[in-house]
């Protein structure tokens, strides 16, 4: 088979089994044989099980699906296999025209060649909502070997998603099926296929009134299975809007989030010594802190004070969070902008949205601002030696170690240089003209260089080039924006649609984004 061609155009004789039967000794050694000679299925090694493998066919939803050949049990040539093991890329998604089930199919895209359903022997055993269903067990591989690896900036040996969340899931069915739920979404929207809403909507109908019950709970009793939901659901309305039949907006799953983790005593009493509740709280401060930034009518954040490093340790502080793609110090400043551009609001936005032009903050704001421009300067200089990821495996080939460190340097610095746009624009005034600004931009289109097409590092940049994009002047500058936020809509996140839109209504109305805004999230 070419990598041009569609998986879903082979027409091999093939036996198609459900898990259960799979892991039963097969009615018929011989049929199976036939297929693949000498193999039976699962197929297991010393550290993981194959399943059978996922040819990327659409999900009817139930009950139409035929979830039973969900999997599909052959042996392709070795040459066909998609195994992403060792490959924190997902190549080039072809060019910035072609979208959702061709960029998915294409060479470099997900389902080029058959993927195999490859799960660790860590998250054994498995509980039955895989089990019995084959179709629930493709989804869960689907996350852990691509949607979780699109949700952080380097997807490293030690990436939350792909480790701590599955552990989680296979211990709770909430996050079980809210795990579930997101693949299944992303899926859809790779292969631009129809979210499979029955299938949805029966994993998730009893999330929500234990959602509510958890709020309820002595501050105690608020457990990191309780919180993680809140956050997971904010998350997947981010990516995937109205998945759920009940129309919450992530900002309201965000502030559900939010009640709980100060109950719990706020985001300091999630230390990295509970390796699962400091994911939850770097999770939900990406989230937090990104989604108060990306807009005027949303929730303030928990407070620079909440994400202050005062006390962290100076390794700490210049080390890059291999989840946020910037430094815990970085999350700090950012959530002080956000406080300090709520503040501003009342001045510089008028009763119908707009701009007011002769917008000054005040002598204190002003005060503060400057402040947050140096830190983010010194962020920026020379003699600050920040650290990269430390977590990937010896087994990392020496060029791909290279490149990955740069993607995260590059990715730290736009994260810099993009708070500098807000902190001008929302809090100092300055207009898009300014040579302060105007540098910011550059700075931005510039660092694009090093972050290579198809990356996750990519697919973790809407911040800052959302931020770049609507204040670039020069129209070389607007192009190079626009061609990659085309390439990461092709990786099946909504959220990067609805920003490029956005920029465009920007580019063409003359008016600023906090004017048009509704309801964007920009990261």
């Amino acid at each position: 088979m070419s990598a041009k061609t569609s998986p879903v155009h082979r027409t091999p004789n093939l036996r198609r089994l459900s898990v259960q039967a799979l892991l039963s000794p097969p009615p018929n050694t011989d049929t199976l044989a036939a297929v693949s000679p000498g193999r039976q299925y699962p197929i297991q090694d010393s550290t993981t099980t194959t399943y059978g493998y996922d040819l990327g066919h659409p999900d009817l939803d139930t009950p139409k699906n035929d979830d039973i050949k969900a999997i599909t049990i052959f042996s392709p040539p070795s040459s066909d296999l998609m195994d992403f093991d060792n490959d924190s890329s997902f190549g080039t998604y072809g060019s910035a025209d072609t979208r959702g089930k061709d960029m998915a199919f294409e060479e470099g895209g997900y389902y080029a060649r058959p993927v195999p359903i490859k799960i660790s022997k860590s998250l054994e055993p498995l509980p039955p909502l895989l089990l019995e269903n084959p179709m629930n067990l493709l989804y869960f591989h689907h996350f852990l070997n691509h949607t979780a690896r699109i949700l952080v900036p380097h997807d490293c040996e030690q990436n939350p998603f792909r480790q701590i969340l599955p552990e989680m899931a296979v211990q709770d069915e909430n996050i079980m099926n809210l795990l579930l739920a997101y693949s299944a979404s992303h899926r859809a929207r790779l292969l631009n296929h129809p979210e499979p809403v029955n299938r949805i909507a029966v994993w998730v109908q009893d999330v929500f009134p234990q959602l509510r019950e958890a709020l309820m709970y002595d501050s105690d009793q608020i457990s990191n299975a309780a919180l993680a939901p809140a956050i997971m659901m904010a998350s997947l309305e981010i990516i995937s809007p109205n998945t759920f039949e009940v129309p919450v907006s992530w900002q309201n799953h965000l502030t559900i989030a939010r009640q709980m983790i100060v109950a719990r005593g706020g985001p300091k009493s999630m230390d990295r010594h509970d390796r699962v509740a400091y994911f939850l709280s770097r999770w939900f401060a990406y989230l937090d802190v990104l989604g108060s930034l990306s807009g005027n009518k949303n929730d303030q954040p928990l407070g620079a004070f909440y994400w202050s490093s005062e006390n962290a340790s100076a390794d700490e502080d210049y080390q890059i969070d291999c989840l946020m793609g910037f430094t815990t110090r970085c999350v700090g400043i950012l959530a002080h902008i956000a406080e300090l551009a709520k503040q501003c609001e009342p001045d510089r936005i008028d009763a119908e949205g707009n701009i007011r032009e002769d917008f000054r903050p005040s002598v204190h704001l002003r005060v503060q601002a400057e402040q947050i421009r140096r830190a983010l300067e010194e962020g920026l200089s020379d003699h600050v030696v920040y650290k990269g990821c430390n977590h990937r495996s010896a087994a990392s080939s020496e060029g791909e170690g290279a490149w990955d460190a740069t993607e995260i340097y590059a990715t730290n610095e736009m994260f810099h240089w993009a708070g500098l746009i807000h902190l001008y624009r929302r809090v100092l005034g300055l207009p898009s003209t300014d040579p302060d600004v105007q540098i910011a931009v550059r700075e931005i289109v510039g660092l694009l260089y090093k972050v290579r097409r198809g990356s996750t590092a990519e697919a973790c940049l809407l911040f800052p080039m959302f931020a770049a994009g609507c204040d670039a002047r020069d129209q070389g500058q607007r192009e190079k924006v626009m061609e990659r936020l085309k390439c990461v809509e092709g990786f099946g996140m909504t959220q990067v649609n609805k920003a490029r839109s956005l920029m465009q209504k920007v580019w063409d109305t003359g008016k600023p984004w906090e004017s048009l805004v509704s309801g964007e999230f920009f990261g």
